[in-house]
C-alpha cells in the first residue's frame, strides 16, 4: 500500500521544465512545491486521523463527543452574538433618546429567541438554566419572561425508537410488554425526561417519566460548558459571576439524574405534607421504577398558571395561593425538605375526588434542598422581623445567617421593596416598586452577588422556591399577603424550636403579640384613611397630596 501511494504520489508531483546543457529535461520539483506535497499529506492525515475519531466516536460514544462539541460551539456562537448585538445596536445611544425603549426592546427580544432556540436544541441541563432564569420576572425584562417561559413545557420530544431501546437495556423487554398499554406520544417533556401515558398490568392509570436516553452521558460535558461560558462571562463583567452557585450545586443537580432518588423525594414530601389536605402528591409505583423510568399514578388536572381554566371551574385565587404559600412555607420553616423547582409544570391544580375542594398536585421531586435546624430557626426569626418591621432584630438574625446586609437579604427573600409605598394596603407591586427593584438588580448587584456568597448554601433552593411561587401568584394578580401568610407558618414552626413548658409559652405569646402587631398597623392605617377621606367629603382636604402617600413597610 505504502508503495502505490508513493508511485502515485511521484506520478502526479508538481513538476517545472528544467534546461540541461541547452536541452530540455526531465522536470523536478521546487522547494515551494516540495512544501505544498508536504502539506496535502499532513492535511490528508489530519483528515483521515479526524474521521477516524469521529467514526470511532459513532461506534463506542454513539457520537456524544461530536455531539457534545456542537452544542458547545453552539453555546458560544449564540453568547458572542447576543454580546456584539447588544454592543452594536446601543453604540452611542443614551437612555434619554426617545427610540432609546424601542431600540432595547428589540435587542432584548432577539436575545431571548436565540437563547430559547439555543436552550431546547441543547436540551438538558440548558432547559433547567432558562426555566431559573424564567422564574425571575422581577429583575430580567419582559422580553426574557415571555420568551423562555416556553421552556416549562415545550421541550424537544425523542423519536419513539429510543423509548423502545430504553426499556429494552432496563427491563429487558419494550414498554408495551411492561405495561397493559403505553402510548408513545408524550404528554409533556421536561428538561431530564419526556413523560408518557400508560395503564399498568393491574389496569391502574400511570404517568410515566423516562429519562432522555444520552442525558447521563452529555451531563458532565454540558455542565462544564455552561461552568466555562459562565467563566468568560465573568471576565468581561465581573459582578455577573454565578458560575459559583452551579459549582457549589452540581452534586444536587446530579442526583436529578437518579429518579429512585426522586421517588424518595416524593414519598418524603407526601409524609411532611401529610396535614395540607389541600395538597397532594401523586404516589410513586415501585415496580415500574428504576433509576431511568419513575411511574407513578395519573393525576388529572391543570398548571397553576393557566388563570382561566381556573377562573372557570371557579377556584378561588387567593384560597388557592394561601395554600400553596402554606406547604412551601412549612417546607421552609418546620421540614427544612425545600421542593426546589415548583415551576407551574410542576404544580398542578385539580378537584379533590373526596371533598370536591382545589388541590394542589405537587410534581418533580427530583430537586430539593436540605435546611438545618439553626438555620430553619433563624430564617424563622428574620422573617418575622421583616413583617413586624423590627430592623434590630433583621440586623440580629441576618448576622446570625451570616449576612451583614440584612435589608439586600430581605429584599432577596420578598422580591419586593422592604418599603412600600403607596395610597393603599395592597400586595401587589406598584411600578414604582417594579422600577426600585429593576434599579437595585442593575446598580446594586455587587450587593446582591455578596449577600447571596455569604448566606448558608442551601437557601439557594429556598430562594428559587420563593421566586417561582412569587411569579405563580403574580400572574394570578397577587391576591394575598405573602409575607404575612409565610410570616405566620415562622411562627408556628417556631414552637419545635422551644424548649420546656417556659419555651412553649414563649412562643405562644410571640404569635398573640405579631397578630397584635399586624392589626396594629391595619387599625392605624384605618384610622388615617378615615380621617383623609373625612377631610375630602368637608371640602377640607390638604392640599399636599404627599399626606395621601402613606409608607406601608412590608
Amino acid at each position: 500500500m505504502l508503495a502505490i501511494r508513493l508511485a502515485f504520489a511521484a506520478k502526479h508531483r508538481p513538476t517545472v521544465p528544467c534546461l540541461r546543457r541547452g536541452v530540455a529535461s526531465k522536470a523536478v520539483p521546487t522547494g515551494a512545491h516540495r512544501k505544498w506535497s508536504a502539506g496535502k499529506v499532513l492535511l490528508g492525515t489530519t483528515g483521515s486521523l479526524l474521521l477516524g475519531a469521529i467514526a470511532y466516536d459513532g461506534a463506542v460514544n454513539e457520537f456524544e463527543t461530536v455531539y457534545g462539541a456542537e452544542r458547545f460551539l453552539r453555546s458560544f456562537g449564540i453568547g458572542v452574538s447576543i454580546s456584539v448585538d447588544y454592543s452594536w445596536s446601543l453604540w452611542g445611544l443614551e437612555e434619554s433618546d426617545p427610540n432609546y425603549e424601542e431600540v432595547i426592546s428589540g435587542v432584548h427580544q432577539r436575545a431571548a429567541d436565540r437563547i430559547l432556540n439555543g436552550c431546547l436544541t441543547n436540551g438538558g441541563l440548558y432547559i433547567k438554566m432558562g426555566q431559573g432564569v424564567a422564574a425571575m420576572n422581577h429583575i430580567i425584562p419582559k422580553e426574557y419572561i415571555r420568551t423562555l417561559k416556553k421552556l416549562e413545557d415545550q421541550c424537544l420530544p425523542r423519536k419513539p425508537g429510543e423509548v423502545r431501546k430504553l426499556f429494552e437495556q432496563d427491563f429487558g423487554k419494550p414498554p408495551e410488554e411492561v405495561f397493559q398499554t403505553f402510548d408513545y406520544e408524550p404528554i409533556a417533556a421536561a428538561s431530564l425526561a419526556q413523560v408518557f401515558r400508560g395503564t399498568t398490568k393491574e389496569g391502574q392509570q400511570v404517568a410515566i417519566k423516562v429519562q432522555y436516553a444520552d442525558l447521563r452521558k452529555r451531563f458532565n460535558a454540558d455542565l462544564r460548558t455552561i461552568l466555562f461560558l459562565q467563566d468568560m462571562i465573568a471576565l468581561i463583567h465581573k459582578s455577573y459571576n454565578f458560575g459559583w452557585i452551579v459549582r457549589d450545586l452540581q452534586g444536587t443537580l446530579r442526583e436529578e439524574l437518579d429518579f429512585i432518588h426522586e421517588g424518595r423525594n416524593a414519598e418524603r414530601c407526601a409524609e411532611d405534607l401529610r396535614k395540607h389536605d389541600s395538597v397532594y402528591v401523586p404516589k410513586v409505583l415501585w415496580d415500574y421504577t428504576n433509576q431511568r423510568v419513575l411511574t407513578a399514578e395519573f393525576i388529572d388536572g391543570c398548571k397553576i398558571n393557566d388563570t382561566d381554566r381556573l377562573k372557570h371551574l371557579k377556584i378561588n385565587l387567593a384560597k388557592l395561593d394561601v395554600a400553596l404559600f402554606r406547604a412551601f412555607a412549612d417546607q421552609i420553616f418546620r421540614t427544612g425538605f425545600v421542593h426546589a423547582d415548583p415551576h407551574p409544570g410542576n404544580v398542578f391544580v385539580r378537584k379533590d375526588p373526596a371533598s370536591g375542594r382545589p388541590q394542589l398536585v405537587l410534581l418533580d421531586h427530583g430537586l430539593y434542598g436540605n435546611l438545618t435546624p439553626e438555620v430553619r430557626s433563624n430564617l424563622c426569626r428574620f422573617w418575622e422581623a421583616i413583617v413586624l418591621k423590627d430592623h434590630s432584630e433583621m440586623a440580629k438574625f441576618a448576622r446570625a445567617l451570616n449576612v451583614q446586609d440584612y435589608r439586600t437579604f430581605a429584599e432577596i427573600l420578598l422580591q419586593r421593596p422592604l418599603e412600600l409605598k403607596g395610597s393603599k394596603l395592597t400586595t401587589r407591586l406598584s411600578e414604582e416598586d417594579l422600577a426600585y427593584m429593576t434599579l437595585q438588580a442593575k446598580e446594586h448587584f455587587d450587593k446582591v452577588m455578596q449577600t447571596l456568597r455569604s448566606m448558608p448554601r442551601n437557601l439557594i433552593f429556598v430562594l428559587r422556591n420563593l421566586n417561582t411561587i412569587r411569579a405563580i401568584a403574580r400572574e394570578h394578580g397577587d391576591p394575598v399577603d405573602r409575607p404575612k401568610v409565610m410570616a405566620r407558618c415562622a411562627l408556628a414552626a417556631l414552637r419545635q424550636y422551644s424548649v420546656g413548658f417556659r419555651g412553649y409559652f414563649r412562643s405562644i405569646f410571640r404569635r398573640i403579640n405579631f397578630e397584635y402587631q399586624l392589626w396594629k398597623f391595619s387599625f392605624q392605617f384605618w384610622l388615617v384613611s378615615s380621617y383623609l377621606r373625612l377631610l375630602t367629603r368637608l371640602g377640607r382636604s390638604p392640599d399636599t397630596a404627599h399626606l395621601l402617600d402613606v409608607q406601608v413597610d412590608v
